[in-house]
């Protein structure tokens, strides 16, 4: 075989293998375009999705607000010595009950019986030094009556016995100062009630005013509460209050707001409030936990059951049933508080929209459903919305 021969041999083989290796590329390619058509067409061939549905419309919501509490005293004092010193004993505990009058603490009196012990010498002095000053006018007097002294000299001896007065008299102030000190080494209280806190033992130091212990005065009660920044003008136009304690069983205490800060606190950002408890008794003890309820009114709204909301991007979404074609599309709504019945809507729907109440995250844009059930309209009244 010569070598044109040859070369014509290899150049018929490649051609032979481009042909087949170009047929079995549009096979490929036919077969890959062939399979989208096929998965749409048995996309269309699903029969229907049954799905649970409601018919959304307005109903009645009474709304409600939960808050925490502790129960507090109406009235809380820190009693403190007006005078420093230091503590020789503490008479009270924690949790005892004491009457007005009854002493706290006692201070160590060393240090105030010296100044007492001088300031009576000091009025001591005063005094001898009045009376000496007061002889003394009487016997100018007299010689001026009789002429052997003049009246300057009576002017000034007279100047001088009430000098010793004043003299005397400032002494006997600065005494009883210094027996008012005395008495002030006892710490007694004021009204009675019961000691919360101690804040000082027996030996220490401590300044005038400083806080020794705290008392809460027996009688009203009422409930400490933080009031978020959303409710603070609900609050105000609040119809009723009422606590609940979790060591109480079935009962209630009705309230009334008595404060409300006008400042928020600047690490929680809450406004606090104190709500005067009505009808208090002996089972409601200081400190104790509570829920308080906060009735805020009532209003019309929409309604949905948390079955029928799903999140996709951080977003709330419902399935919208559309009448004509009886497919379901995603529809993003802004929720609002919680209730019996479901989820308050704030915006997204209107009263006689079809929502899939059941298999909202199986569901897919544009998918045909079939309806279960015929759908009936919520218009339930008195349900009753709450706030964490």
């Amino acid at each position: 075989m010569t070598d044109r021969q040859t070369l014509a041999l290899l150049l018929m083989l490649g051609s032979a293998l481009m042909a087949g290796c170009g047929k079995s590329d549009d096979i490929r390619t036919a077969t890959v375009s062939a399979a989208p058509s096929a998965e749409a067409k048995a996309r269309k061939t699903e029969p229907p999705r049954p799905v649970r549905f409601i018919q959304v419309g307005m109903s009645d919501v009474k709304e409600t607000l939960f808050l925490p509490g502790e129960v507090r005293a109406r009235f809380e004092q820190r009693y403190g010595f007006r005078v420093a010193g230091k503590i020789a004993r503490r008479l009270v505990d924690v949790g005892q009950e004491v009457k007005a009058g009854q002493v706290l603490a006692v201070l160590d009196s060393q240090d105030v019986l010296p100044a007492i012990d001088a300031q009576e010498a000091q009025v001591e002095v005063a005094r001898s030094d009045f009376r000496l000053q007061q002889s003394e006018l009487k016997r100018q007097q007299a010689l001026r009556d009789r002429g052997f002294v003049s009246g300057a000299v009576l002017e000034r001896q007279a100047a001088n016995a009430e000098s010793a007065q004043s003299r005397l008299i400032a002494a006997q102030s600065q005494l009883a100062n210094a027996q008012n000190g005395l008495s002030f080494q006892t710490l007694r209280a004021d009204k009675a009630g019961v000691i919360v806190a101690v804040d000082a033992e027996a030996g220490s130091v401590v300044a005038a005013g400083q806080s020794v212990v705290r008392m809460a005065q027996l009688g009203e009660k009422e409930v400490a509460v933080n009031v978020p920044e959303r409710a603070v003008s609900q609050l105000k136009q609040a119809t009723g209050f009422f606590a609940s304690v979790g060591a109480i069983a079935d009962k209630a205490y009705k309230a009334k707001l008595r404060e409300l800060s006008p400042a928020a606190d600047p690490a929680s950002r809450t406004y606090g409030a104190r709500l005067a408890i009505l009808n208090p008794d002996d089972a409601l003890k200081l400190g104790m936990s509570a829920m308080v309820r906060i009735e805020l009114g009532s209003g019309q709204a929409i309604v949905v059951p948390n079955s029928a909301l799903y999140t996709r991007d951080d977003t709330t979404h419902v399935w919208l049933v559309e009448r004509a074609s009886e497919t379901v599309n995603p529809v993003v709504v802004e929720v609002g508080e919680s209730t019996n019945e479901g989820v308050r809507i704030v915006s997204g729907l209107k009263p006689g929209d079809l929502v899939v109440t059941a298999g909202a995250n199986l569901l897919l844009t544009g998918q045909k459903v079939r309806l279960l059930e015929a759908p009936a309209l919520v218009m339930s009244a008195g349900k009753s919305a709450t706030k964490p």
